[in-house]
């Protein structure tokens, strides 16, 4: 002890005896009483007395969210994903597995569905048609006779062009496609019942013959995309490194077409990316731009102008963009397809998404188009290829979803007991049902689906700590508890990052678990805190402990003074007791006289004197 070893305690310095009677120390509860006032019964009504309880069993708001349990954090929605179907409510599982299609050289593939029925895509100075719902599709080809720019189609002739010229054809005919009219044209687009195209700056009206009409407009910069709107046509330009958005609007008297104007402009820096970066279906259009995509909605006091939200730039640039039902589709770097849904918007003009079908690789290129065929997502890349999901129905070898940080909502260490989840597609043994309705019950030799056995695939919850440690857990087929036993002797985090990995079945390829529920276990461990109870012996003379039992004089006035004034500061001083050393703050006293000092001066007696450690 700092101060003479006589004393049983000292506290800044001074010397106190106690009154071994009435000292205490105990631990003060690391948790404040809980109480539940929502209507529903929920997490919040368990006893936070043993484990702290995190789950979740909704995922349909989508990425975006690195922190999952903030105060304003949505526990519908994670941190990122890929080859994961999050859009079906309750419920997670495996994407399809993605098949090749075509495969060739080319950086110029665009696809679009024809007449609703017939796949089409630009390939060099080709467009090939066909179905590619098949494991190995042919397809058919129609030479345009030089590189494909750009294409189109009214549903009964395709137009084309090559930066040169305009090509049409018949749809779904393999013959050479015919130079129409003179117009040299790079971008083309048949919507509204009109067929427009530009060649730079120049943006023209056409007829089926290719002759240029009245319209024939020249602005400043360069047209990349046209698309029809619900009641304007647009135009995407990029003028001096930034994109403006063009409306063309239709007379009602004449049916003539308008003057372009500014219907939106994207910030500095920021252009269109190709001609296929617009989709639009009723008042919501998706842009793709050189920092991501955008979502829109063409207002209804002008019918055309248009106001976009901010850019979900997740996977950077987007190239290509469909909207096809209540879904959009999008594009990015190394063949990566994204999928936000239309009806759930999580932010002003940004819907719930999520990274959808994705290749495991960084060797693959910008997806330039998608569509829908036959219920399957189908896209093109910039190194020539067709991608699709798989025809027979194979699944994803894996696929993950990044839950984020999970902090329990405070900075204090937890201890992780273990994880848990439940499924929605169990394995039975046996093949025949009960419930058959075409079964005879009466054969021998049935084997009656029973007990459920297992789950397909495997799921594994990843638990990564605040030292980047990860710890990998596979969730039994029952529902039960994992126990999680991380590889360094600390297992306790101020953070756990939590991530979810599905892998579909080693026999059956087409199916993989759907996992509706994961639920993490922990306990806090914050720093605890000791009140102490110290009954000073304030007394005019002590005797010590120690020291021969010298008597000690004391102003036990001065000393309550100067442990008031500790009081009052709330100043963390050092508090000695034996060989432990450590800080506490005073914060209560209560005298307790028996008499007053000799001289009258002020009281003595025993003060008590409460202490509280500084963690």
């Amino acid at each position: 002890m700092a101060v003479a070893p006589r004393f049983d305690v000292a506290l800044d310095g001074r010397g106190y005896l106690v009154d071994y009677t009435g000292f205490r120390r105990r631990t003060l509860p690391a948790m404040r009483e809980q109480r539940d006032t929502s209507t529903d019964v929920g997490e919040n009504t368990l006893s936070n007395a043993g484990q702290w309880v995190r789950s979740q069993t909704d995922w349909s708001l989508g990425a975006g969210q690195a922190h999952y349990d903030l105060a304003d954090s949505d526990r519908r929605r994670f941190d990122s994903s890929k080859n994961i179907d999050v859009f079906t409510k309750g419920q997670i599982s495996l994407c399809k597995a993605i098949e090749q299609k075509h495969t060739g050289t080319n950086s110029n593939l665009y696809a679009r569905v024809v007449n609703g029925s017939v796949f089409y895509f630009s390939d060099g100075q080709y467009l090939r048609f066909g179905s590619p719902d098949a494991a190995s599709p042919s397809f058919s080809s129609s030479d345009q006779g030089a590189a494909v720019t750009d294409w189109t189609s009214d549903g009964t002739s395709t137009f084309a062009v090559t930066g040169a010229a305009v090509k049409k054809v018949a749809v779904s005919s393999t013959s050479a496609a015919s130079t129409v009219g003179s117009f040299a044209g790079d971008v083309i687009e048949f919507a509204n019942g009109r067929l427009l195209s530009a060649d730079g700056a120049r943006i023209v009206e056409l007829d089926t013959s290719g002759t240029v009409l009245t319209f024939d407009k020249t602005l400043t910069g360069t047209c990349k995309v046209i698309k029809g709107g619900p009641t304007a046509l647009y135009a995407g330009y990029n003028d001096n490194g930034q994109g403006i958005l063009y409306g063309i609007t239709v007379s009602t008297s004449d049916g003539a077409l308008s003057y372009p104007v500014p219907a939106a402009v994207l910030p500095v820096g920021e252009t269109f990316t190709g001609p296929f970066c617009i989709d639009v279906f009723g008042e919501i259009m998706a842009v793709g731009t050189t920092a991501g995509v955008r979502f829109g909605v063409i207002n209804a006091s002008d019918q055309f102008s248009v106001t976009f939200g901010p850019v979900i730039d997740d996977g950077g640039a987007a190239y290509g963009v469909r909207i096809v039902g209540q879904y959009c589709y999008w594009g990015t770097k190394n063949g990566d397809t994204w999928k936000a849904d239309l009806t759930t918007f999580t932010d002003t003009l940004v819907p719930a998404y999520a990274r959808f079908l994705a290749h495991d690789s960084a060797s693959y290129g910008n997806v330039l188009s998608l569509e829908v065929y036959s219920s399957k997502l189908f896209f093109t890349d910039s190194l020539g290829e067709v991608y699709g999901e798989d025809a027979t129905g194979d699944l994803a070898t894996s696929g993950e979803l990044t839950v984020g940080k999970v902090s329990y909502g405070t900075v204090a260490k937890k201890i992780v007991r273990g994880v848990s989840g439940r499924f929605g597609n169990p394995t039975s043994s046996g093949d025949v049902d009960y419930q058959a309705s075409s079964t005879d019950y009466g054969q021998t030799g049935l084997n009656y689906q029973g007990t459920a056995e297992g789950i397909p695939g495997t799921t594994q919850i990843t638990l990564t700590d605040d030292s980047s440690t990860a710890t990998a857990l596979t969730l039994p087929a029952e529902a039960a508890e994992q126990a999680y036993a991380p590889s360094t002797n600390d297992s306790s985090s101020e953070v756990f990052t939590v991530k979810v990995t599905l892998t579909r079945d080693g026999t059956d390829t087409t199916t993989g678990p759907t996992l509706e529920r994961w639920s993490m276990f922990a306990r806090p461990q914050p720093q605890r805190i000791e009140e102490l109870i110290v009954p000073i012996v304030l007394q005019g003379r002590v005797q010590t402990s120690l020291g021969g039992g010298a008597p000690v004089g004391y102003d036990t006035q001065n000393e309550f003074v100067a442990l008031r004034t500790l009081l009052t500061a709330a100043k963390a001083v050092t508090y000695e007791e034996g060989e432990r050393s450590e800080s506490v703050t005073v914060e209560d006293l209560e005298m307790q006289p028996i008499r007053y000092a000799d001289d009258h001066s002020w009281w003595e007696g025993t003060l008590i004197c409460r202490l509280v450690t500084v963690p």
